[in-house]
């Protein structure tokens, strides 16, 4: 019998976080692992095997391939302003020193959201290791906790070093983490981590980068970059055929954890604690989130990376397709996100 882990919970109340709520205090839980050896170290995977060799080829120091003696100075224009609050009235009546100070502040606290999903990401492909079940899948696991490693060390060091400081994590962002770490099945943990959060992610850093002027962190995103499309091309490749001969009871499961993680990323992607740092009118800014037209096309191109993954794995259909097209989402499904990515490596 399959084991069902944590998935006798309801999806609804694995994501049911307070609108702007933080979590501050350290957390510890426990999670049921199942954890898979192998007496087969033949090649079962070619592609798995190029993208293991790929992964070593490709490791880089963080402590020796940034030039961390770069001076960052927060009270220069190190960011193109949002284009979702350029145009705002509330943010147009202050002062200069004042929107160049929210704009660094809302890029620190979405910085600092990439650290915590970093150790997330650290965690939960440490389980892997143990969890899939061929010797191609754990070999390249063990290259990106090596990865995670690094963009937590390089992440927390540049919030250190060159920001006013840490923003704790968001309660929706840590819920997501802790659903995937709980997660006993190995495919759900690749469902959440390497096609959602990390699809997530490259949308997140590219955004930024399109604003940043900071050579510093432009080089460190494009090496993270570089490393996350590989993260995501292990989650395809591991799940291809994964869910072709699934039973269709189990198949929805599946489909519907994807999509209830979509409407949780989508709809509380909105944090106060940046705001509340400078003292700006909140009621203000709640209003303006839920009406502006950049912040509801933003939600939508974030998952220009996670909807076409979804189709080459085979999920993107009946259940799922019907409500990424309910949602305005399922036009990005023949997205190019190799070619766009290479581009932003390449950069």
């Amino acid at each position: 019998m399959e084991d069902k882990g944590t998935a006798e919970e309801s999806i609804s109340t694995r994501f049911a976080p307070v609108l702007g709520g933080v979590v501050r205090e350290n957390q510890s839980f426990d999670s049921t692992e199942t954890t898979a050896f192998t007496w087969d170290y033949t090649v079962q995977s070619e592609e798995l095997r190029k993208l293991y060799e790929r992964g070593k080829s490709a490791q880089w120091n963080a402590s020796l391939d940034l030039d961390w003696s770069t001076d960052v100075d927060l009270e220069q224009d190190l960011f193109d302003p949002d284009p979702a609050i350029a145009d705002e009235p509330w943010f147009k009546k202050l002062t200069k020193r004042e929107q160049i100070h929210l704009v660094v502040e809302l890029n620190t606290q979405s910085l600092s959201q990439f650290l915590h999903g970093e150790q997330g990401a650290l965690i939960a492909t440490s389980q892997l290791v143990g969890a899939v079940p061929t010797a191609d899948a754990k070999l390249y696991a063990g290259t990106q906790v090596v990865d995670e490693a690094r963009h937590v060390e390089v992440f927390e060091r540049y919030v250190r070093e060159k920001t006013n400081g840490a923003y704790d994590i968001t309660e929706n962002l840590f819920l997501l983490l802790k659903s995937i770490v709980e997660e006993s099945r190995w495919d759900f943990k690749f469902l959440g981590m390497q096609l959602l959060v990390e699809g997530l992610a490259l949308a997140a850093f590219i955004a930024m980068m399109d604003r940043c002027r900071e050579p510093l962190l432009r080089k460190l995103l494009r090496l993270v970059l570089q490393d996350e499309a590989r993260h995501v091309a292990y989650g395809v490749l591991s799940l291809r055929s994964f869910y072709n001969d699934m039973n269709e009871k189990d198949r929805l499961e599946r489909q519907e954890f994807v999509f209830e993680a979509t409407i949780h990323m989508r709809d509380r992607l909105f944090s106060t604690q940046a705001y509340e740092r400078l003292g700006i009118d909140l009621e203000s800014v709640k209003d303006f989130h839920s009406r502006s037209e950049h912040v509801r096309h933003f939600r939508k191109l974030m998952f220009a990376n996670v909807v076409p993954n979804m189709k080459k794995i085979g999920l993107l259909d009946g259940f799922l397709e019907k409500k990424y097209d309910e949602i305005g989402i399922l036009h990005l499904q023949d997205f190019d996100t190799a070619g766009l990515l290479q581009s932003y490596i390449e950069g």
